[in-house]
């Protein structure tokens, strides 16, 4: 596997769980039934839905930041070395990959 491939994987796995969250108790999510059961009209439900994408790339970027080196996870900082089964390194510009496939 090449890191652009992880990244790749790691954004569809983002799209799919708030695809999951977004079909509410249908997706078997606790967070989906929570949303179905604010009764929220369309227009608020789309809103929720982004803000939750927002903190969920969020999130993923940070703590890829974090197994980078480039920021810090809890309170300790270091870098780390990510390897697929074949023993590729994976490390190295995941969080630079991950940030242009966020913000493009």
């Amino acid at each position: 596997m090449r890191a652009k491939k992880f990244i790749d994987d790691v954004v569809a796995s983002n799209a799919s769980l708030l695809a999951l969250y977004a079909q509410g108790r249908e997706g078997q999510t606790r967070l989906g039934a929570l949303l179905d059961g604010l009764a929220l009209a369309e227009g608020q439900r789309e809103q929720i839905l982004a803000m939750l994408k927002l903190a969920i790339d969020d999130t993923t970027y940070q703590l890829v930041c974090g197994i980078e080196g480039s920021a810090s996870l809890g309170d300790s900082q270091h870098d780390y070395t990510l390897l697929d089964e074949e023993g590729n390194t994976l490390t190295g510009a995941l969080d630079t990959l991950l940030y242009d496939r966020l913000n493009t």
